[in-house]
């Protein structure tokens, strides 16, 4: 999960899917640096602010998502107490795929259940996504939702026993 790729569809199919395997959850929460980095980016090229106010900014919108990170995780722990799940939490920074890619290999899931931000098909041709990325390397099933609880179909890469 990250600021931007909150689906209550994915997080209620994550613990069901926990609950039938009489499993533990894990919540990977990852504050994307390049979404902040971003929005800094674009602030400073219209000229809307300087170099200090800008920097205040960034640490501004960098707190904000570490709130609602820390706010949906807290959210996640409700549910999961309610139904007896085992529940662990990771609340880290960094890039989304790496710091997601990191986590199967550490963790080693049987599967990932991960929100995808929608946008326009073109510029996931063009740009890419990383949660395709994450689809072909994470070494297990990725059930993919979309940010507007629309279900964007369950993708597995064949290696389920992971």
């Amino acid at each position: 999960m990250s600021p931007s790729r909150v689906s209550s569809t994915c997080v209620e199919r994550a613990l069901a899917s926990a609950e039938r395997a009489h499993g533990e959850l894990v919540v990977v929460y990852i504050l994307d640096a390049t979404l902040a980095d971003d929005v800094q980016e674009r602030i400073q090229d219209f000229g809307f602010v300087g170099e200090v106010p800008s920097a205040r900014f960034l640490d501004a919108v960098r707190e904000e998502h570490r709130r609602r990170g820390e706010a949906e995780l807290s959210r996640i722990a409700g549910l999961a107490e309610a139904r007896g799940v085992p529940l662990a939490v990771e609340l880290v920074e960094g890039e989304f795929l790496r710091l997601s890619l990191a986590a199967a290999e550490r963790i080693a899931p049987m599967e990932i259940f991960v929100a995808r931000q929608d946008r326009p098909a073109l510029s996931r041709l063009v740009i890419g996504s990383d949660v395709k990325r994450l689809e072909r390397n994470a070494g297990c099933d990725v059930n993919v939702y979309r940010t507007d609880d629309r279900d964007a179909g369950s993708r597995g890469n064949g290696d389920k026993g992971k």
